[in-house]
């Protein structure tokens, strides 16, 4: 691509006149999109290339508009999240955990810009890694503990129990669900509550049942929120899970989380 070419043409060459316009794009599965400015118009063209599977041309374009801006807040975090899912699926394991390091890791500790994107990138990592690897996942349980003790969105919830189950943490796991399992106010905290049970058997190494559990409740996720391409990660989960059920695999993959 020439490096004359503004990301308006890039833009036209990838989006609808109808999606470029419209006031509230959705992705393949209808979830709604921030879509307003420049860095709205990347957002909606990420998801484009995501749901087309189009991850080369994605990571082009994307990487393309990255590289001539800056940013910060929870629209930056997010296209940085976009990033690392292209480079992850190009197999560019070491660019999208850099990417992690430098843009989402340190927003998730200092912020709450990252409350969803930083632990589901390094789920993600995790389950890319070609073994199981230092991932640090002790400052995103940190944080996701100091949020747990407030009423947080039930998507945002779900985040922070894949933290405490990336991060091995079986008791903070069974506290949530001893406290939460029993009242369930609606459909939305019932799936969370199963979910939890799901990780907390895949915390235990009880692959069988993780992968039963997750199989059962990935199909609802979107009831609870996000975009097809972040509810993936459930579906990723629910496969690694009956793989380890499979190979009688007895190892987590935070065997050596830092």
């Amino acid at each position: 691509m020439p490096a004359s070419k503004s990301y308006q043409e890039i833009a036209q060459d990838t989006l609808p006149a109808a999606s470029a316009r419209a006031q509230h794009p959705r992705d393949a599965s209808g979830f709604a999109l921030f879509s307003k400015g420049a860095a709205g118009a990347a957002h909606v063209m990420a998801h484009r290339m995501l749901d087309e599977d189009r991850c080369v041309r994605g990571h082009r374009l994307l990487g393309a508009w990255l590289e001539r801006h800056t940013g910060t807040g929870s629209d930056w975090v997010h296209l940085q999240w976009h990033m690392a899912v292209f480079e992850l699926a190009l197999g560019h394991w070491q660019a999208a955990f850099a990417r992690f390091q430098c843009h989402i890791l340190p927003a998730a500790i200092t912020s709450e810009d990252a409350l969803t994107d930083a632990p589901a990138l390094l789920w993600r990592l995790a389950l890319a890694a070609r073994t199981p690897i230092a991932l640090p996942w002790e400052p995103l349980r940190a944080r996701a503990l100091e949020c747990m003790r407030r009423v947080s969105a039930p998507y945002v919830t779900l985040h922070h129990l894949l933290v405490l189950a990336g991060a091995g943490d079986l008791a903070s796991l069974d506290r949530w669900l001893q406290t939460h399992a029993p009242r369930t106010d609606s459909c939305n905290d019932a799936l969370v509550v199963r979910v939890a049970v799901a990780l907390r058997a895949y915390t235990a190494c009880e692959y069988g049942q993780a992968a039963s559990g997750l199989a059962h409740v990935t199909p609802y996720i979107s009831e609870v929120g996000g975009s097809r391409g972040q509810n993936e990660l459930f579906k990723q989960l629910a496969q690694a899970a009956r793989r380890k059920a499979s190979a009688g695999d007895s190892l987590p993959v935070y065997l050596k989380a830092a």
